[in-house]
């Protein structure tokens, strides 16, 4: 599986488009992606539903692909696990969901509450009011 980087370099030196190429790699499903990154920061399933607010069976659900989550479930996913900038917007752009954007006021306050390393609770307050 080719790096996303690596992809669009060929895509854009290639002078024929070879779907071939596309298909072939494939993003990971958000699922396995959440997972990397859960075991990387060593937290847990557990403490991520809690921290969701979502019946267990369901929080089980989204972390195992059944379901999908929203863009604001993997944003705040992405805040339970401190998960930097850049991958957060990985995070986003797997599930095909809109990248954070400066201009608009809440996902400013996600990238100010990533950059500046708000705790999860007061990220969420400040953020959606919670």
């Amino acid at each position: 599986m080719m790096e996303t980087v690596d992809l669009e370099r060929k895509l854009r030196e290639e002078k024929d488009f070879n779907e071939e190429l596309v298909l072939g790699n494939k993003a990971p499903d958000i699922h396995i992606l959440i997972n990397k990154y859960i075991a990387e920061k060593h937290a847990s399933h557990a403490d991520i539903i809690r921290h969701l607010n979502v019946e267990r069976c369901y929080g089980y659900q989204l972390l195992n692909g059944k379901r999908t989550p929203t863009r604001v479930q993997l944003i705040k996913i992405a805040l339970l696990l401190k998960l930097n900038f850049d991958e957060v917007q990985h995070l986003l752009k797997v599930a095909g969901k809109e990248i954070l954007y400066a201009r608009n006021v809440t996902d400013a306050k996600v990238i100010h509450a990533i950059e500046h390393g708000l705790p999860y609770d007061k990220a969420c307050e400040f953020i959606w009011n919670e």
